[in-house]
C-alpha cells in the first residue's frame, strides 16, 4: 500500500521566498527606474532621428520642399514631417509623432533655442525656412527624471561629415569614437 506525501508549502517557507523576492525587488527598482528613463532617451533620440530622415528623404522622393517640425513641448510635444503641395503651396502633414508614444518623460532641447524647424529641398539639402525662422541644428534629449541622466544629441546637417545622425554629446567620448558628436 502507498503512503500519502504531503506536497506543496509549508508557510514558513512561503514566508522565505516572499521575503527573498520583496528583498530584491527594494534593491533592483532603482536601477530599473534608471534603465527605463535612459531607454525613454534612447527612444526620443531615435524617433526624432527617424523624423529628421524622413523629412528628407520625402523632400527627395518628391523632389519638392519637405520640413521637419519640433514640438518641444514635454509628454504632449513630438514632431511633424510636412511636404510642400505644389498645387496650394502650402505645407501638407505627411507624418507625426507624439512623445507620449514611448518617450513621454524626456526633454527636447532644440539649437538654437528658438528654432523648430528644419527644410530640405528636393535633393535632400537644408535650405532657408520659408517663413525666415532660424534653421534648427540640432535636438538634444534627455530625461530629467533620471538622476544622473545621459543626453543624446540628434545632429541636423546633411552637408557636414557624419550629417543627420545621433550621437552622444558627453566630452568623455573618444574622439574615434563612432557615438562622438561632430564638433560644432
Amino acid at each position: 500500500m502507498q503512503s500519502a506525501h504531503n506536497v506543496g508549502f509549508t508557510l514558513i517557507e512561503l514566508l522565505i521566498a516572499v521575503s527573498i523576492f520583496a528583498f530584491l525587488v527594494i534593491i533592483a527598482g532603482p536601477q530599473y527606474a534608471q534603465f527605463m528613463g535612459n531607454m525613454q532617451i534612447r527612444n526620443g533620440g531615435e524617433i526624432t532621428l527617424n523624423g529628421v530622415r524622413r523629412a528628407q528623404a520625402e523632400a527627395i522622393r518628391n523632389n519638392s520642399q519637405a520640413q521637419f517640425v519640433l514640438d518641444p513641448t514635454a509628454c504632449t510635444g513630438g514632431w511633424q514631417v510636412l511636404r510642400l503641395n505644389d498645387e496650394t503651396t502650402a505645407f501638407d502633414a505627411v507624418e507625426s509623432y507624439l512623445f507620449s508614444d514611448g518617450a513621454c518623460k524626456v526633454t527636447a532641447t532644440a539649437e538654437p533655442s528658438a528654432a523648430t524647424t528644419v527644410t530640405f529641398n528636393g535633393m535632400g539639402r537644408i535650405v532657408d525656412n520659408p517663413d525666415t525662422s532660424a534653421k534648427l541644428r540640432w535636438v538634444e534629449i534627455t530625461n530629467t527624471n533620471v538622476t544622473s541622466p545621459r543626453k543624446l544629441r540628434v545632429i541636423v546637417n546633411p552637408q557636414t561629415p557624419g550629417g543627420i545622425k545621433l550621437c552622444d554629446p558627453d566630452p568623455g567620448v573618444a574622439s574615434d569614437d563612432p557615438r562622438v558628436c561632430p564638433s560644432t
